[in-house]
């Protein structure tokens, strides 16, 4: 039996956790533009909107598109009208509390998550700019194979900003790698009376009851690494290697027409640049 489906490969996952509202005066909401080539033959910069939640227990960084199914599977079962409204570049969500941060990715039809520490080693530089009418001080940084240069303002004193880039005095409000590859800004900062969801399967589209898997990082890397360079046909295959009866896929693309499925892929351009 043939299935239509439209190529797009979601992240699916299950975490069992409570939603948590939060009304404090020391939480934030901050987004983030992101600039990025997602590609590495890309030429022109895409862009996409991401947001930063600061808790007294820690924070929360996404996609605004991520923060949307998050919005819709509170209410109700998402579609797939729903899921293509609501792409993000990436499937990834970071949680972070003063030590550690956790990980949660999507890969093919595999949702893993893994630890990691936050001991960045940040060198402060003696500059000063101005950031949306913020006085700001320079910093750099040596992070998972990309030297970054970001900019904090001492005067909003929480030591986060967007991904992982955390323990500066002050908050990130811009940081780029040295390439121009990844580029994130801030564009707007508002405090208190947040309500966030911490159930972390919504903001992923998922298809039953599937765990995340806890995996080591390095591992982590590998399989995506692995993933991404297949083309589409091996990657059906790798997302239906557990299936008894193998399907048969006529794939098309948003615009209905048919997909080569064993053209090699782009070479994406990933935040960490590991082998």
């Amino acid at each position: 039996m043939k299935k239509i489906i439209i190529l797009i490969v979601f992240s699916i996952g299950y975490c069992g956790l409570s939603q948590t509202k939060t009304t404090k005066d020391s939480d934030f909401l901050i987004s983030y533009q992101l600039d990025y080539k997602k590609f590495i033959t890309s030429e022109a910069n895409l862009s996409a909107n991401t947001l930063l939640i600061v808790t007294s227990q820690g924070s929360l960084f996404t996609f605004e598109a991520m923060m949307n199914l998050s919005k819709i599977q509170q209410e109700r079962e998402i579609t797939i009208a729903d899921a293509l409204a609501n792409r993000p570049p990436f499937y990834f969500l970071i949680k972070s509390d003063s030590e550690t941060t956790v990980h949660y990715e999507g890969i093919g039809s595999d949702t893993y998550n893994f630890k990691e520490k936050l001991n960045r080693v940040w060198e402060l530089i003696n500059q000063d700019t101005l950031i949306s009418g913020y006085s700001c001080k320079k910093a750099i940084l040596n992070y998972a194979g990309r030297k970054w240069s970001g900019w904090y303002a001492p005067e909003i004193p929480i030591a986060v900003g967007p991904y992982k880039f955390h323990g500066l005095p002050g908050l990130i409000m811009n940081i780029k790698d040295s390439e121009g590859v990844f580029n994130f800004t801030v564009s707007e900062i508002k405090k208190g009376n947040l309500v966030t969801d911490s159930r972390i399967e919504n903001y992923f589209v998922k298809d039953g009851a599937r765990p995340f898997e806890t995996i080591d990082i390095n591992e982590f890397y590998k399989i995506r690494g692995k993933f991404y360079k297949m083309n589409v046909n091996e990657r059906l295959q790798y997302m239906n290697r557990d299936e008894l009866a193998k399907p048969t896929y006529l794939i098309t693309d948003l615009n209905g027409e048919k997909v080569r499925v064993n053209t090699q892929p782009k070479t994406r351009n990933f935040i960490e640049l590991v082998e």
